[in-house]
């Protein structure tokens, strides 16, 4: 209950914007705990928006793509934490090869430079 305290008060307070399709807090021994945060998916600019709006929001922020392992999707996650709490806030859009890279993979991984979401958001 105190991971969902803290972003319904991080919600509350910072306003970081994107609709929220779900909210998930858990405690794993990979992660340790942390609050999921997924957005409705929505057109490339408009979700790097709301995914800037969230990392203004919070402190030691890592922008990561992951082409999921059909191939067909990339989900753009915002990692970062609330004042004392991991966050995980995500969306996903088709999978376009000049947009995301021919060379990210079905399954892969990539950090990328804030920048790049900035880029995406104009």
């Amino acid at each position: 209950m105190r991971l969902l305290g803290a972003i319904r008060d991080h919600l509350a307070v910072a306003e970081p914007g994107g609709e929220i399709f779900s909210v998930q807090a858990a405690i794993n021994s990979l992660d340790g705990e942390v609050v999921t945060v997924q957005l409705w998916s929505q057109e490339l600019p408009a979700l790097a928006a709301a995914l800037l709006g969230w990392a203004d929001t919070l402190t030691a922020v890592s922008v990561i793509l992951w082409r999921v392992p059909d191939g067909l999707a990339v989900h753009l996650d915002v990692v970062g934490r609330m004042v004392d709490e991991a966050v995980r806030v995500f969306g996903g859009v088709p999978y376009e090869a000049e947009v995301f890279g021919a060379d990210l993979h079905p399954g892969q991984r990539r950090e990328i430079p804030l920048g790049v979401l900035r880029g995406w958001a104009e």
